[in-house]
């Protein structure tokens, strides 16, 4: 089970959301699927409301 989104601080969302725009392709991906396995419990839309990312691209590499 992931950690709960208010255990994220502003400066953890902030430096996922840095990681994943330096990132590109298959990396960014996989990064993406990554985080969003450890942090959201898997699931794409919440990374999305919480990070701001593209669901379609986060669950490319989750399923």
């Amino acid at each position: 089970m992931g950690i709960p989104q208010l255990m994220l601080t502003d400066t953890i969302k902030s430096t996922f959301k840095d990681a994943a725009q330096k990132l590109t392709g298959n990396r960014k991906q996989d990064f993406m699927a990554k985080v969003t396995e450890d942090y959201f419990d898997s699931s794409a839309r919440i990374a999305e409301t919480v990070l701001g990312w593209n669901s379609p691209e986060c669950a490319t590499r989750l399923a």
